[in-house]
């Protein structure tokens, strides 16, 4: 699955995300109401809470449900978005499944494009199609996908969502920061998954094990660049320091994901490394522009320098 370009060399990007999320109008001079609504990151809070005055989880699953349901009838185009996409987690109950069906129609055909793909999407999993090419069908018998696709220009809410044996189940929510999925890519035999996701400051890469419903190598840009580093110091590179800060942002970035196999996933990295011998180390001192392939069979790197033009 495919949901946006590669990220990239989004290591080298400056700007700091917000604490919370910012919903930009852009409004225009004749003061006609702006199509198109802006979101740079949401919190697992305001997913959680949008416009509910109790606490999610002093509510029944039905309450739930019921404020969701009332959000939809309000006029804030953002919170409408919020419930919207949640109407997906009501797909374990007949009954609530079949009112969000109803209450889903008229957003089809929103002025506001966020709102009628999201609908359009949480439609075909809620009506049991499953035809969008956001959804994975893996070797598992299970269909993965993230909600809030594409929400932001970084990339889709960072929640993993499994349909298997006609029941819905979160697999896992990731923390920061593994900010946003980028991309979803199954393995040729639709065993392995690999799970792509980006901050403001580089790009990290999970492959999951649908069969055993476990991640199997969890962090693979830190792998690369750690044992990249040796494998220049074998070579008498030895001043590439793979800076490990505080936040765990790893200022490195990749594109061209792909699978060369059932087992071996490939892509090209810029890897960012601090200068060992320098008096003062900034986290991109060096960047080494490799490609990469890893064997998750056997747990093995390896690394093809790329020549850059001058």
């Amino acid at each position: 699955m495919k949901m946006r370009k590669s990220v990239g060399c989004v290591a080298l990007a400056c700007v700091l995300l917000l604490g919370c999320a910012s919903l930009v109008w852009a409004a225009n001079n004749t003061g006609e109401r702006p199509r198109g609504f802006y979101l740079r990151y949401l919190s697992p809070l305001e997913v959680a809470s949008i416009d509910i005055d109790a606490k999610p989880e002093e509510l029944s699953a039905v309450q739930q449900a019921d404020a969701l349901f009332t959000v939809l009838k309000s006029d804030n185009v953002y919170n409408q978005y919020i419930a919207v996409n949640r109407m997906v987690e009501l797909y374990n109950d007949p009954e609530l499944r079949a009112r969000a069906v109803e209450v889903l129609q008229p957003f089809l055909s929103s002025e506001e494009p966020k709102l009628a793909e999201s609908s359009a999407f949480a439609l075909d999993i809620l009506e049991q199609k499953f035809d969008s090419p956001l959804l994975c069908k893996m070797g598992d018998n299970g269909i993965y996908f993230t909600l809030f696709n594409n929400y932001s220009d970084y990339g889709s809410y960072n929640q993993l969502w499994r349909i298997k044996d006609d029941k819905l189940e979160s697999v896992e929510s990731f923390d920061w920061p593994l900010a946003y999925i980028t991309d979803l890519l199954p393995s040729p035999d639709n065993k392995l998954l690999a799970i792509s996701f980006c901050s403001n400051k580089g790009n990290f890469l999970i492959i999951r094990d649908t069969i055993k419903n476990v991640n199997i190598d969890y962090e693979l840009m830190h792998n690369a660049r750690v044992l990249y580093a040796l494998e220049l110091a074998a070579d008498g590179v030895t001043n590439r320091f793979p800076q490990v800060r505080c936040d765990n942002e790893i200022y490195s970035g990749f594109g061209d994901l792909r699978w060369l196999d059932n087992t071996t996933v490939a892509f090209s990295a810029s890897l960012s490394y601090a200068d060992a011998e320098a008096e003062r180390r900034g986290s991109l001192d060096f960047i080494e522009h490799v490609d990469v392939t890893y064997d998750c069979a056997k747990c093995q790197f390896t690394f093809a320098p790329i020549e850059k033009a001058n």
